[in-house]
């Protein structure tokens, strides 16, 4: 029975590392590649980038950096910063197509993520229309499922979702870039 144990608290360990990073669940992206498996999550689910190894001077501060760089936003910043992604991701959209299946804005006016597992500011657009913005979306947003304004959206639009999550790896700051477009009406 102790071996049964041990083996089940190995796999919902192994679960959860692969989930590590963060992810949308509702409303749901289309995939542009496979995300069935364990080891197809883990790629498409890792950040699209890794920027302290693009080049930048990573700080524990990304809004100083920010307002340093002449950025208006976030979004901003991670559509005119010149960084490399992960070799088959989009720029625009990392591994997430906008012309995908559109998704129906949930009713609850609920979104769902994996959870925040680092410091970094987040936001989510409806179109061009800012409907989230906050500097530290690990403090700010402590559940998985969090209400979000989508009347921006109109009948239907692109939600634009970016985090830069900010973490300190081998005592140098670490900025990892994720996004995902989701087409919704």
């Amino acid at each position: 029975l102790t071996s049964i144990a041990v083996i089940g608290s190995a796999l919902a360990l192994q679960s959860l590392s692969v989930e590590a990073h963060q992810v949308v669940y509702v409303p749901s992206p289309t995939w542009t590649r496979a995300n069935s498996t364990a080891s197809e999550r883990r790629e498409l689910w890792n950040p699209l980038s890794f920027l302290e190894k693009e080049g930048f001077k990573t700080q524990e501060n990304f809004t100083q950096y920010q307002v340093d760089n002449g950025y208006k936003s976030l979004r901003d910043f991670m559509e005119r910063a010149k960084y490399k992604l992960t070799d088959g991701a989009d720029q625009a959209c990392g591994w997430t197509d906008p012309k995908g299946i559109p998704q129906q804005i949930p009713e609850d006016g609920t979104m769902r993520t994996s959870g925040y597992t680092h410091d970094g500011p987040c936001e989510i657009y409806m179109g061009d229309k800012l409907a989230l913005s906050y500097l530290n979306c690990h403090e700010s947003i402590t559940d998985q499922t969090f209400k979000l304004d989508y009347s921006g959206c109109g009948d239907s639009c692109i939600l634009y979702w970016y985090w830069l999550g900010v973490r300190k790896l081998k005592g140098k700051f670490s900025w990892q870039v994720y996004k995902e477009c989701i087409p919704l009406y």
